[in-house]
């Protein structure tokens, strides 16, 4: 129970307070930094208030633009790799066609390749390790396993 509103309590203030505060932090920052290099602003810029409503007009709307280009150009993309990372599947051969007929496909596909090269004495050491590795890591997909670190 306390583990659970400790986390919570962390959500909500990484998300919320923290953020208001580091906005509010950043503001009062910037608003000493121009009326020092920038007297003209001054007399714009009378008061802190003047200069919080006009921060948060321009950077609201730059916001909401950034965050427009985030989700439609990249968001997808990041979350979709994410998605993809996390799959199974990316990691096992999928049951139907990959199962049954592109793994077995593969490893007959290798089998005959490395027949080839041994009739032709064109099988280095180096390629027999690779095809031994290979046809492992195919017939533990066979096997319905997993190759690779899966997260």
């Amino acid at each position: 129970m306390v583990g659970k509103r400790f986390w919570e309590y962390r959500a909500f203030y990484s998300a919320y307070i923290a953020l208001f505060i580091s906005i509010s932090n950043w503001i009062t920052i910037q608003y000493k930094l121009v009326l020092k290099q920038a007297p003209v602003l001054g007399s714009v810029f009378n008061n802190l208030w003047t200069f919080l409503i006009a921060a948060v007009i321009i950077f609201s709307v730059v916001s909401v633009l950034g965050g427009h280009y985030i989700h439609r150009k990249r968001q997808f993309r990041i979350e979709q790799e994410l998605a993809t990372e996390e799959n199974p599947y990316l990691y096992k051969a999928a049951p139907g066609k990959d199962l049954d007929l592109y793994t077995p496909l593969a490893i007959l596909q290798l089998e005959a390749l490395e027949d080839l090269l041994r009739l032709n004495n064109a099988l280095t050491d180096e390629n027999e390790k690779l095809f031994q590795k290979y046809k492992s890591d195919l017939t533990k997909l066979a096997e319905g396993k997993m190759i690779g670190k899966f997260k």
